[in-house]
């Protein structure tokens, strides 16, 4: 510690300059030598009163006196909204102006002069004509007369036309403005200045040219009372530039941009991580030729943007913006809208190829026909290229793709578009997690499934789907037993809309083991929904938990799937996702082990949970276990257990004389915890 010694702060030397005034920002102080030396932008962020603006001026105080200039505005003759501006050295800006106002002001004035004698000899001149040709008659002189006071008439008039005119000239000369006068400065300027939003100070900007996308669909609407719809962004764009074509901005590189009108297009939007309508101001498009990144999502949704484009990614429940160059393989992208899970694009999207084709078809042809209504079927045809077969039937109504009939179907359900406020989400979510546990699709689509020793919870699973799809009683379903002794049981539903539905939501199809397993983002919107769908999950792959033969502690409690060798990283990032979902309950996990099977091409990950009382009190009375009663019921039979087993224990341990607080800590009991087992509530 510097002993700074004085009497009072007179004593104190003020440094004379302002840079050396500033104290404790040493670091920024060298950045301001050097900026004013090198003549740099400087940027400087922080809190109020750190001496942001003492070091702005300070960085004022340091410019050179010799490099000042003033900045002049002319008028451009050609396009007054564009002036030309100039710069020219400090104080020489006023001298400019003053030289234009006096050039413009004696211009006029010998103007005005030349004007005034021609007045006077027009006022004059019918006088004169009469009195030098009176000598030659009265007549003669009358005639004269006359006409010198036409010709004085005249000279009037253009009198008059010539002050018009001079009017007009004074309106388009103009003289030219100081944008920044530096007249007889010591220092360069400082402006300290603010604006209520980020355009308000250093402009609007119309172009980011990086920022770059092949066609996609988004949601658009165009007014305010109208709602969303998924439409192309470049067909919209291509019609906006077509309203606007008068009021187009152009350079030499082929940028275009328009600006719109209020209210006239509003797109969904992320503001401070919710999705909400955000209007638009101006639109623009460039030609681009270079390097394009395509990103495929798991449910095979495409988007082609350039490297430098932001990506909306998942990241821990949030959103955050990525580069598309830097998005890596099992980011999470957020693809729609958070009010919509699931669209009629999203069911199209689960059939192949040549499905998809026959839809983008099959669209096609209703454009046609919703722009053309009097046009037949073989006229549409030729206008699309295709054979009038097909539109013929399409014409008729009839053989209609096969997604567009699921669509068509899931739409008189209720469900599609697919809304988060839909009240069968908790349904859905339930039976969705069930897909990702001991049910599944199978691999060639004929049917979605659960198996349970449990006849009860496949009985549960299949109402539930009836209940989501409004079915009859076993509707498209059966129950098959099976096992050697008879003690399994398997619920399978053999609808197409219903696999494709599920499908669409992100439900495994086929061998799971080898398969990504990928919980959509959908699923923690509402905590429900998060709820049911874990706890479907964990009906299926949690492992039984029993106290152990020792009768001193409960057995491992866990949960446990298993991966091909290729799947590591998805299964580790999926087990981590499920302890996260349990930390926000309050249940806390130990550690992640894998460990290998009889199946040498298969790995088993374990999510080993803590066996702690309080810890396994906190899963019974927070974590829902669907579709399997069983598992339930053991876990609150073994915890209970497991209260009397440390209520012997603690009545032991005090009988030998250790006091309460030892007991509870040798014992790993909370005083929550010690309360249940003093009292013997019985947990369930």
């Amino acid at each position: 510690m510097v002993t700074l010694k004085f009497n009072s702060t007179a004593d104190i030397k003020v440094p004379k300059q302002l840079v050396n005034q500033v104290i404790g920002q040493d670091e920024a102080v060298e950045v301001i030598k050097k900026a004013a030396q090198q003549r740099r932008h400087v940027l400087l962020i922080g809190e109020p009163g750190t001496g942001k603006s003492m070091l702005g001026l300070a960085l004022a105080e340091l410019l050179p006196m010799e490099k000042l200039v003033d900045i002049i505005a002319f008028p451009n003759p050609n396009d007054e909204n564009m002036p030309l501006v100039r710069t020219v050295p400090a104080g020489q800006g006023r001298d400019l102006v003053a030289k234009a106002k006096l050039q413009s002001m004696t211009m006029f004035k010998n103007q005005n002069i030349i004007i005034f004698i021609l007045v006077i000899l027009a006022m004059f001149a019918p006088w004169w004509a009469w009195a030098y040709y009176s000598k030659h008659g009265s007549v003669v002189a009358a005639i004269m007369t006359a006409a010198s006071l036409v010709v004085g008439m005249l000279v009037l008039i253009g009198f008059t036309l010539t002050l018009n005119l001079s009017r007009r000239m004074d309106n388009k000369i103009k003289i030219p403005r100081v944008i920044v006068d530096n007249y007889r400065r010591k220092q360069a300027s400082f402006n300290d200045a603010t604006g209520a939003h980020a355009g308000a100070l250093l402009g609007d900007v119309l172009h980011d040219p990086f920022q770059c996308f092949i066609d996609p669909k988004i949601y658009i609407k165009k007014d305010i009372s109208q709602a969303f719809s998924l439409q192309s962004m470049k067909k919209t764009l291509d019609n906006l530039f077509i309203k606007h074509k008068n009021n187009i901005i152009k350079n030499t590189k082929g940028y275009e941009a328009i600006f719109l009108g209020k209210n006239e297009l509003f797109i969904l939007g992320e503001t401070n991580g919710s999705v909400s309508p955000v209007e638009v101001l101006s639109c623009n498009r460039q030609n681009y030729n270079g390097r394009m990144i395509k990103l495929t999502t798991s449910a095979n949704k495409e988007l082609i943007v350039t490297p430098e484009h932001k990506i909306a990614v998942n990241k821990n429940g949030k959103i955050a913006y990525s580069e598309a160059k830097n998005v890596k393989r099992g980011d999470e992208i957020i693809s729609k809208a958070e009010n919509v899970i699931i669209d009629e694009q999203d069911i199209i999207n689960t059939y192949d190829e040549r499905q998809q084709e026959q839809c983008k078809l099959y669209y096609q042809y209703l454009d046609i026909k919703t722009q053309n209504p009097t046009w037949g079927y073989k006229r549409i045809a030729k206008a699309m290229g295709q054979n009038i077969g097909k539109t013929r039937w399409w014409h008729a109504g009839k053989h209609i793709p096969v997604p567009i009939q699921t669509a068509n179907w899931l739409k008189e359900k209720e469900l599609l578009p697919l809304k988060i406020d839909n009240p069968k989400l908790p349904l859905i979510a339930k039976v969705l997690g069930a897909t990702f546990g001991d049910g599944g699709i199978f691999d060639n689509l004929n049917g979605i499934f659960l198996s349970s020793s449990e006849k009860s919870a496949v009985e549960e699973f299949g109402r539930d789907i009836e209940n989501i799809f409004g079915l009859e009683l076993n509707e498209n379903s059966r129950i098959i037993e099976g096992g050697e002794k008879g003690h399994s049981w398997c619920y399978q539903n053999t609808n197409r809309n219903i696999i494709r539905f599920f499908l669409a939501l992100g439900a495994p199809q086929g061998n799971k083991t080898k398969l990504a397993l990928e919980i959509p983002n959908w699923i923690y919107l509402l905590d429900i929904y998060a709820d049911e769908f874990f706890g479907s999950f964990f009906g299926g792959e949690l492992g039984s938990p029993k106290v152990h033969k020792q009768k001193n502690r409960l057995q491992t409690l866990d949960i446990a799937i298993t991966g091909a060798m290729e799947m590591e990283d998805n299964r580790v990032n999926f087990l981590n996702k499920i302890k996260r979902y349990l930390e926000d309950r309050e249940v806390y996990s130990t550690a992640l082990v894998k460990r290998t099977t009889k199946n040498e091409k298969l790995l088993l990950y374990r999510l080993l949970i803590s066996i702690k009382f309080d810890n396994v009190v906190n899963f019974i009375k927070n974590v829902k276990i669907n579709y399997c009663k069983y598992k339930k019921e053991k876990l609150v039979s073994a915890i209970n257990e497991f209260r009397d087993l440390k209520k012997k224990k603690y009545d032991e341990l005090i009988e030998r004389g250790y006091g309460a607080e030892n007991v509870m800590k040798l014992l790993q009991l909370t005083p929550k915890s010690l309360y249940v087992v003093l009292n013997g509530e019985r947990i369930a």
